[in-house]
């Protein structure tokens, strides 16, 4: 989970907080809260890279993003970023269904290798 009103990566220990907290607020206990949630498909893949440019300004990386986020709408999200420690683009993705998932993701990532690797 990343909360970016606190910062921009995700953290375990920030997310209990924020879980703790809305058990708190809501005064429900995480049994009733997890009913809440809709669980998707989700699929990472680590893409070695040679170099690190912002995404946003490969045109060619940028576009199949695009591509794969207007597909799914609000059915789905795409995160690509890079490792702080290691010479990797990750790639993650959720959707509908484990096939369109997987898809999406792999066609991403091979992007980024095609691109970057």
């Amino acid at each position: 989970m990343i909360f970016l009103d606190h910062h921009t990566t995700g953290d375990g220990i920030l997310a209990a907080l924020q879980l703790i907290g809305t058990m708190l607020r809501t005064r429900k206990p995480l049994s009733e809260l997890a009913g809440w949630m809709d669980v998707y498909p989700q699929r990472l893949i680590n893409v070695r890279v040679k170099s690190k440019p912002e995404i946003s300004t490969v045109p060619e990386i940028a576009e199949v993003i695009a591509q794969a986020e207007k597909e799914l709408g609000e059915q789905g999200r795409v995160l690509v970023r890079y490792s702080g420690t290691e010479n990797l683009c990750r790639v993650m993705v959720e959707g509908p269904t484990e096939e369109i998932t997987l898809s999406h993701c792999s066609k991403i990532a091979d992007r980024v290798k095609k691109v970057l690797g």
